[in-house]
């Protein structure tokens, strides 16, 4: 009977540390998770830094200070995204996290053509390359690049919105 009763314990304490161990595993994944969402953000931040100022019809020394910060810390977290966070079954993934830091090397070679002719344009050329980067990748992974617009879950209309029909065809000739 003393048998049994250790034999059971046994049984026990080892289902509880392999529940345990298999519970630690998930948190893991979860820091994986908001260690990456933090580069991005950090990488946002100066994406968001660039794109303020990427409207002004002339940039001061200042104004390419900041483009030229921007630009550094955009490549050296995008460096750290493709070596840290690969997804080796997502090459559309790992192609877009490519041409991040793409764009972000060239944007930073235009700050160091600043006197040039052409250099503003080129810089604020360079700003939407990599807008339109972020927002390819985002549409990939299916996140909405301004969630705070986008409230709920992304099939569902807002309180008050309607699905507007398509027209109707009409008597209207075909070449209108």
């Amino acid at each position: 009977m003393t048998r049994n009763s250790i034999f059971a314990g046994l049984v026990a304490v080892i289902c509880l540390v392999a529940a345990h161990s298999f519970a630690e595993e998930k948190p893991k994944g979860e820091k994986e998770k908001s260690e990456l969402a933090k580069i991005m953000g950090e990488i946002d931040k100066s994406y968001k830094a660039v794109e303020q100022i990427s409207g002004y019809y002339k940039y001061s020394d200042n104004d390419w200070s900041v483009i030229a910060e921007a630009s550094a810390n955009i490549v050296q977290l995008a460096k750290v995204v493709i070596s840290k966070f690969p997804r080796p079954d997502d090459k559309k993934y790992q192609d877009l996290n490519k041409l991040m830091l793409t764009e972000a090397e060239k944007m930073l070679e235009v700050t160091s053509h600043k006197n040039e002719r052409g250099a503003l344009e080129d810089a604020q050329w360079q700003v939407r390359r990599l807008r339109q980067t972020c927002a390819v990748c985002h549409k990939h992974l299916g996140i909405h690049l301004y969630p705070q617009l986008y409230p709920g879950k992304k099939d569902e209309l807002q309180p008050g919105q309607e699905e507007i029909p398509a027209p109707k065809e009409t008597g209207a000739p075909k070449d209108w």
